[in-house]
Parts: C-alpha cells; sequence; structure tokens
C-alpha cells in the first residue's frame, strides 16, 4: 500500500489516478486542509474505491522545536495537535508534492523515506530555483544532509529517495541517480474512459449537459481581489464579453480565489467548480468547446480543450463597456 499527500486539487487528480493504476490498493492519501472543501472532497475520493483519506489540519502546528530531541518532541507535538500519526512502515512508498511544508516536516521527522513529486508538469526543477541554492549556501548544510537532522526541504533532505520529474534529463538540480522520470502529462493524456468517468465522478458535483456541442468556456478570474476593480465593474465586464464572444451554451471556471457568484450572474450557464484543477477540462470531459475566453490570465497557456482560444488584456475588456 502507499501514501500520497497531497496540498492542491491537481495533487489529488494525478494521485488519484496513480493510486488506481497501482496494486494493493485501496490506498492511503492524505490531504490538507489547504485542499478547498477538503471534507466533500475526501467523501468522493473515498467512494471511488482508489484511496482512503485522512484529513489533517496543518495549521494547528505549533511551530520551530529546537533543543535536545528536537524530531521526537516536533513528531509529538505535530501528532498531538494535528490529528494524525504516520506509521512508515505501513506504505511501499510514501509520495509528496511539497515537502516545503508542515507534513513534509514531519516526515523528515519521522525518519521516513518519501519520494518528492512534481508539482506540475510544466517545471522540471531547475535551473533557476533559488530557494534551493540559498539553502544550500546557509551554514550547517553540509551536516544536516550527513546527519538528516534538522530540516532540509525540495528535496535536500537524505530522507528523501528521490525525485521526480517530467523529463529527468533536463534538471540539473540534483545528481541523475536522484532523479526520475514521471510523467504527469502522459498520466493523463493515458486515461481510459473509466478513469475519467472517475475524475468527473470526483470534480463535478452536477450532472454535465447531455448537450454541449459548440460550447463556449468563460474563464475569469477575480480583479476584485487583486484590488483591480470593484465588484460590480468586474461583473459588468465579464458580461460584456460573454455577450460578444460566447457561443453555444455557456461554461464557467473560474479561479479558486474568485468568490463570485457567476450562477446568479449568468443564469443558465453551467459553473463547474471553482476548486477543480484545468486538467480535468484538458482530459476528462467527453467534449471539447468550441471557444474558451479569458481576460489577462495565463490559463489558456496550456489549454487544449478548446477549437478556439481568446485572450483579452484586461483593457481591452474594460474598453467593450463602452461600445
Amino acid at each position: 500500500m502507499n501514501l500520497y499527500i497531497c496540498h492542491t486539487a491537481y495533487q489529488v487528480l494525478v494521485d488519484l489516478l496513480r493510486a488506481g493504476r497501482a496494486p494493493d490498493g485501496p490506498h492511503t492519501m492524505v490531504l490538507s486542509t489547504a485542499v478547498a472543501d477538503a471534507p466533500a472532497l475526501a467523501a468522493r475520493l473515498d467512494a471511488t474505491g482508489a484511496v482512503r483519506t485522512v484529513l489533517v489540519d496543518e495549521t494547528r502546528w505549533p511551530g520551530t522545536v529546537t533543543g535536545p530531541l528536537a524530531a521526537l518532541r516536533a513528531r509529538r507535538a505535530f501528532e498531538a495537535r494535528c490529528g494524525w500519526k504516520l506509521d512508515p512502515s505501513r506504505y511501499d512508498t510514501i509520495y509528496i508534492h511539497n515537502d516545503w511544508s508542515v507534513l513534509g516536516r514531519y516526515l523528515q521527522d519521522c525518519r521516513a523515506r518519501y519520494v518528492l513529486c512534481e508539482d506540475t508538469f510544466a517545471s522540471t526543477l531547475g535551473p533557476d530555483q533559488h530557494l534551493v541554492t540559498d539553502q544550500r549556501s546557509a551554514p550547517g548544510f553540509a551536516q544536516k544532509q550527513k546527519s538528516g537532522k534538522g530540516y532540509l526541504y525540495w528535496g535536500d533532505s537524505p530522507w528523501c529517495r528521490r525525485v521526480e520529474s517530467e523529463d529527468a534529463g533536463r534538471c540539473t538540480l540534483f545528481p541523475p541517480e536522484r532523479m526520475v522520470t514521471d510523467s504527469k502529462g502522459a498520466l493523463l493524456r493515458s486515461l481510459t474512459e473509466s478513469e475519467k468517468a472517475m475524475v468527473r465522478g470526483v470534480f463535478l458535483t452536477r450532472p454535465l449537459p447531455e448537450q454541449a456541442e459548440g460550447a463556449t468556456l468563460l474563464l475569469p478570474r477575480s480583479f476584485v481581489a487583486d484590488g483591480l476593480l470593484t465588484q460590480d465593474r468586474q461583473d459588468a465586464m465579464f458580461r460584456v464579453v460573454a455577450e460578444k464572444y460566447a457561443v453555444g451554451p455557456l461554461f464557467i471556471k473560474t479561479h479558486p480565489r474568485d468568490a463570485t457568484d457567476y450562477g446568479a450572474l449568468f443564469p443558465g450557464a453551467v459553473v463547474l467548480e471553482r476548486t477543480m484543477p484545468s486538467e480535468v477540462l484538458n482530459f476528462c470531459l467527453p467534449f471539447t468547446f468550441r471557444r474558451a475566453v479569458t481576460v489577462q490570465s495565463f490559463v489558456l497557456r496550456g489549454f487544449t480543450a478548446a477549437e478556439e482560444k481568446i485572450l483579452l488584456t484586461l483593457d481591452e475588456a474594460l474598453a467593450l463597456l463602452d461600445e
């Protein structure tokens, strides 16, 4: 049995698929409560039969522990406050995407060997990761690596057994013997119809319409949260963007930080879960969109599920209000 530790919805997507393909399941998935709507998501994950979930509230962590027996004391403090105790011997492999986290520190305090997973399949872990190079130039780094005492993140800890990358040959941060190529992109492109259905069951909480041919996907973001627009002006802007560019049925998928009520703003539109990773749109829906539209966002950079992609600047979108 494997252990998968996740901090984002994208990581949940990847590890759900990996757990589904790994033997000896169901596997254990730890969800940090940093994952949006973690309790509801955990229930849907458990229903797949691929994983059993454990919720861990990292915000209860008391902070850095130093002095004699620091690792033991830190481990016990984590277990008492965060409500989870790791038994490394139960698992064949432990996977974590973010070892620069409370849970990553806990793994090292437990002396648990783990695999550091790539966070997104666009990254190759180098060469401009200044956090790693800064860590390596800090006093005491060599002694920490030799002894395994003290916290080292992003794969530098001796308790990290290997580091995954989309293309290990392009990674310069670690020696080749530390690296393994594990393509998340290839994983997502290889999904079976049953795997796609499983993903939809986890990340889509309402049924898709039977007819979606020629649909438009609007991908807004919160300029209100960024302090650039008032809510009323943002609402008016996205209304006029949709009026000008939407063809066919309208779907809306916004950023997780955007708290706008798009169901009220666009009655009749299909509002997808804001917490759903965009990879679900690319690889797991039973159709593609006629058009995808966004305003001043990088979300369309790797988007493949639309025949036409329209990216407006904020100034271009606001100018539509004056037409």
